[in-house]
């Protein structure tokens, strides 16, 4: 059993060490029992036993992939298949106390679909849910493979990226926003093209909390959405705005 997942070995083993005895009661009724010789009664136990040991392990990776299943679905937004809400606050949370405590850079990045009610009256809602499906492909076709993006709601995305300096973010957000306006939605028969807002907000060391952090993110993208959407609106350390 040395193959198995920890869990599982010990279920496994839990389960295990009562079927020794219970074949060796066996072996000893049906000799009894059917006058059969010891080889005979021992290798009637001895199959039964491992019939036994074979569904108790079934059921143990059964119950596994359930479980397995369940927490994926506790995290997961089931439209887009990326992090929900819940779950990114979780990890943002560690992430900022990481980043204060050894004087990292920490970003967000906030991402909204611009005129998503708009495509909905005109498509249907299955319409705008494939772009939003779309969105999340391109997001995390961009990020690397330590960041973290999930749909807060709506057309709400946001993105943590770790240990991100401002250029490094600047240079993300500014190749997420071509990737977006690059990207087309067929749906009906037709193509569906959008823009998308982005709203940056950078911290390092920075004695703040993640709700003042979100909020700042959260105007950066409302104020990019207000200087028409399709840009990129940078709120700093220091609290300075830049829009391109």
């Amino acid at each position: 059993m040395s193959g198995l997942p920890d869990g599982l070995r010990i279920r496994a083993w839990a389960w295990f060490w009562p079927v020794p005895l219970t074949a060796l009661v066996l072996a000893a009724a049906v000799y009894a029992a059917a006058g059969a010789s010891p080889m005979l009664a021992a290798g009637l136990a001895a199959l039964l036993g491992a019939g036994i040991v074979a569904a108790l392990l079934l059921r143990a990776r059964r119950q596994d992939r359930a479980a397995e299943k369940l927490r994926a679905l506790s995290i997961v937004d089931d439209l887009t298949d990326v992090y929900n809400r819940r779950f990114f606050l979780e990890q943002a949370e560690r992430e900022l106390a990481k980043a204060q405590r050894y004087g990292t850079p920490f970003a967000l990045v906030a991402v909204t679909v611009d005129g998503l009610k708009h495509i909905n009256e005109r498509h249907g809602q299955r319409a705008g849910d494939a772009v939003l499906q779309a969105v999340a492909n391109t997001c995390l076709n961009e990020l690397r493979a330590m960041d973290i993006v999930a749909r807060m709601g709506g057309a709400e995305f946001m993105c943590l990226l770790p240990e991100s300096d401002k250029i490094d973010l600047v240079a993300f957000a500014s190749r997420l926003l071509d990737a977006l306006e690059e990207t087309v939605v067929a749906y009906g028969g037709e193509e569906i093209r959008f823009s998308a807002s982005i709203g940056v907000k950078t911290a390092e060391g920075e004695g703040v909390s993640l709700d003042a952090l979100l909020a700042a993110a959260t105007d950066a993208v409302a104020e990019a959405k207000r200087r028409g959407g399709g840009c990129i609106v940078v709120c700093d350390a220091v609290g300075d705005s830049t829009a391109f």
